[in-house]
């Protein structure tokens, strides 16, 4: 999968040891150390009149004497939780991580040695170490910044460090995945989180089926069929709903309806019917009005080959020239197919049969699709009653 990143992100690359990588670790320690959600910085500056915290513009003679103070105060009272965490945000010296650790001890639940835990592990790009502290601050503290490094981190190709942190009952990742929204970073490195995020039902088609439609617009094809098979338990047909029985999904690999306007202004009002001996069909009313083409399409991933769609339809009192046409088309090259025009048929079901070939460099994506066989009939409009049963698409070979 291909990385992208839109102009505002950092590109991370996949090997945390470059320098690249080093210089978010650094920003991303000052982004969360400044956005603390224990205190802001100006508190943060100045407990008691006397400044700890390390991003804080002080001298190190000033930040020395505060960590011996600190230090003298918790011989003094080893049960004063709250110079630990100062002493933690204060020691610069080489006993500096025992201090951080003592603190984690003594206030595991304190978001400040939580944000500074993360930092520190950034600084020193410990990612598996910085993981535990951001997701802890996300899930319970809904801090944006550390949603904000997890994003870059799933988007720079590091996602599989947060495989053990998706677990039932937990929200993390559904503020992560608004911060790669916001950044406009792709979803594809999402996905595998996502996948296992839905199988352990902690999100659900309702949150995910925006996300198909998202990797689809971003051109991620793949990305996008992938997450709507994982939604439809793995059910993957050439061609999906294809007797209409199902009303139809939008935003996936079902069939998308052309955008509805006021049915006084449509053209063509396409919809599921009951037929009486039939049960579910599609049903498409012309009335007299330009059609916007096509009526009704769905995205299929074929591949190269020849194939054949087969199905049953029926009209009544189409006024139209050239009738209808299904339509092939690739969606990353200039290729087509058409059937046969489909005119008339005294409202009597008739079957149609259309064989077409797929090239090479159409790629894997392309788009069935019904038509009027002439745009000018399009343009025109047309009167009458159209409806489709029980298609089907085969293979026949390359």
């Amino acid at each position: 999968m291909s990385t992208i990143f839109a102009p505002s992100l950092v590109a991370i690359p996949r090997h945390a040891g470059s320098l690249a990588w080093a210089a978010l670790g650094i920003a991303a320690a000052v982004l969360l150390a400044r956005q603390s959600i224990a205190v802001n910085l100006e508190q943060a500056c100045a407990i008691n009149d006397t400044p700890y915290l390390e991003l804080c513009p002080v001298p190190p003679a000033t930040r020395q004497a505060r960590a011996a103070q600190l230090r003298r105060s918790i011989s003094a009272s080893p049960g004063n939780a709250r110079a630990y965490v100062q002493l933690a945000f204060a020691d610069t010296s080489a006993s500096a991580p025992r201090a951080l650790q003592a603190a984690a001890r003594v206030a595991p639940a304190d978001p400040g040695v939580t944000a500074l835990m993360a930092a520190k592990a950034l600084e020193r790009q410990d990612l598996p170490s910085a993981i535990g502290p951001l997701v802890e601050l996300v899930e319970f503290g809904n801090n944006d910044k550390a949603a904000l490094v997890l994003a870059r981190l799933i988007a720079g190709g590091q996602g599989q460090l947060l495989v053990d942190q998706v677990a039932p009952g937990t929200i993390w990742l559904q503020r992560v995945l608004e911060q790669m929204r916001h950044l406009q970073a792709p979803l594809s490195e999402a996905l595998p989180l996502i996948v296992l995020a839905l199988d352990k039902g902690i999100l659900g088609p309702a949150e995910l089926t925006p996300y198909v439609r998202e990797l689809k617009a971003a051109g991620a094809w793949g990305d996008a069929y992938s997450l709507w098979v994982a939604l439809h338990q793995g059910a993957s047909p050439t061609l999906y709903n294809a007797g209409f029985d199902q009303p139809f999904e939008a935003d996936g690999f079902d069939w998308e309806v052309a955008a509805q306007q006021p049915i006084s202004r449509r053209g063509a009002v396409v919809r599921r019917a009951t037929d009486e001996k039939r049960g579910p069909v599609l049903d498409i009313r012309f009335t007299g009005l330009p059609i916007s083409d096509p009526m009704v399409r769905q995205h299929l991933f074929l591949g190269p080959g020849r194939y054949r769609l087969r199905g049953d339809y029926k009209t009544s009192q189409l006024r139209m020239d050239h009738g209808l046409a299904w339509t092939l088309r690739c969606t990353t090259a200039a290729h087509s197919a058409r059937s046969a025009g489909l005119g008339d048929t005294a409202n009597q079901w008739q079957r149609f049969e259309f064989e077409f070939a797929i090239p090479a460099h159409c790629g894997w994506v392309a788009s069935l699709q019904l038509e009027t066989f002439a745009s000018l009939d399009a343009v025109e409009g047309s009167h009458g009653h159209a409806s489709f049963d029980a298609l089907s698409l085969e293979r026949l070979g390359n």
